[in-house]
């Protein structure tokens, strides 16, 4: 499954594209306006406001016996083991259900194995050898599976550079077992490795950093993906070589190397970096929208508030095809610029009138940003996209006219409220977990 497969499946991609309703054109009672709330506030109080249904909070979930898990951990259905070995994380230093955790590392069920890494985190403290032991034992298993959740594994229960447990007999034979599978004959394992290997090693490791330059040149995607990846986590500020290293992928035939290529480049560059700006700029134009996404992205965080070549790509990129690109280039505007920014107004401003309705509608929520109710000609645009030939282009500008009139002059930043969608592939992975824990917390 694609990235926006699961993000759309999970519904958080969903709700950016939620087309709000269009309500009658009341004063001082659209429905969400801030006039309605505050006269629903005063004239109906909290007591008489009616309730749809009261929930009562679910009480917490007892722990089950320790002997019930380990039995449910080999059962033949696997969302009870997924459960009974989530849950034996909970019997904090227990001999036997580190051992059966361990066990599940090796399990048939993909969804097992990440419920079992997650509890081999918390049954013990970082660096504890028990749990380090087992692990480590079954990075030399006969399969790739188990090879795999071993790595990822340790990644998570021993320490970062500098820990107290580094540097033990135990930590060099990790060390020794991880670099040894960075010519697995599996790309899962070999990607697993280097990951495992750049979260454990010191900044500018140059040991780490020979071995994913290597692995730039894998055969598989995802390896040379997670090669640069490490490289940008490791390099100083503003290194140009590392940058150099990493560039070349940015013609790479696979499109998440492109695009993590083109996310290493603004994470290594400094601000302003022009060598950088370029190559973000090039990547704006890629084939993929996943690419254009980030580059756009990319762009707005290295470009500078002056840098007006910059501002026109980001203003181009209003016009493109695809809504992702569409929407980096609005917040990316709107983050970078902030509120009154005169250019990136006028950019909008002459594309209100484009075409495609998607880049009207992007133009007018760009406006809805940044643009002050002072502004009279941008409210007078605005307002005739109320009659827009399309209803989202029409519902937009009725939001944007009402925030637009609400947004008091002057220059001041912008600061965008969406979540990070940087790293599409963690997006929706780890939801049945997050809602086990929410639910033991209630």
């Amino acid at each position: 499954n694609s990235p926006t497969a699961v993000m759309w499946r999970n519904g958080r991609l969903r709700a950016l594209f939620r087309v709000r309703p269009r309500v009658p054109r009341l004063p001082g009672t659209q429905l969400g306006s801030r006039a309605f709330q505050r006269r629903s506030t005063l004239e109906f109080p909290t007591s008489q406001r009616r309730c749809f249904s009261e929930v009562k909070p679910k009480a917490k979930r007892p722990l089950r016996p320790k002997e019930e898990l380990l039995r449910d951990a080999t059962h033949h259905d696997v969302p009870v083991r997924r459960r009974a070995v989530k849950d034996l994380g909970k019997y904090r230093e227990d001999p036997e259900a580190i051992e059966a955790i361990a066990k599940a590392l090796g399990d048939e069920d993909v969804a097992v194995q990440l419920a079992a890494q997650g509890a081999m985190s918390k049954v013990a403290e970082l660096g504890d050898e028990r749990t380090v032991k087992v692990t480590l034992e079954r990075v030399s298993s006969t399969c790739e599976w188990t090879r795999i959740a071993a790595l990822s594994t340790l990644a998570d229960i021993t320490g970062k550079f500098g820990h107290a447990t580094r540097g033990s007999d135990l930590d060099v034979q990790v060390d020794a077992a991880v670099k040894g599978r960075l010519e697995d004959s599996d790309w899962g394992v070999r990607r697993a490795a280097i990951d495992t290997m750049a979260s454990r090693a010191q900044t500018n490791c140059e040991e780490t950093l020979e071995a994913a330059k290597k692995l730039l040149e894998d055969q598989m995607g995802t390896v040379r993906e997670s090669a640069i990846k490490a490289i940008a986590s490791l390099v100083p500020k503003g290194s140009r070589e590392a940058i150099d290293w990493v560039s070349p992928r940015l013609d790479d035939w696979h499109e998440s190397v492109r695009r993590a290529a083109v996310v290493a480049v603004a994470k290594i560059a400094e601000k302003g970096d022009q060598h950088s700006i370029e190559l973000e700029k090039t990547a704006c134009d890629d084939r993929s929208w996943i690419v254009r996404k980030a580059a756009t992205d990319s762009l707005a965080i290295t470009a500078t508030l002056n840098d007006l070549p910059s501002l026109r790509k980001l203003g181009r990129m209003l016009e493109d095809f695809d809504p992702l690109p569409r929407m980096a280039a609005i917040y990316g505007m709107a983050e970078l610029c902030g509120v009154g920014h005169r250019k990136a107004i006028q950019l909008a401003e002459a594309r209100l009138e484009h075409r495609d309705p998607g880049t009207r509608q992007a133009c007018v929520q760009l406006l809805e940003k940044i643009a002050t109710q002072d502004m009279e000609d941008i409210v007078k645009k605005v307002e005739e996209r109320m009659e827009d030939e399309d209803e989202h282009v029409r519902d937009s500008a009725f939001y944007a006219l009402e925030a637009i009139k609400a947004n008091p002059p002057g220059r001041r930043t912008w600061k965008s409220d969406l979540p990070d969608l940087g790293d599409l592939d963690r997006i929706g992975l780890d939801s049945s977990d997050d809602e086990d824990d929410k639910g033991d917390q209630l």
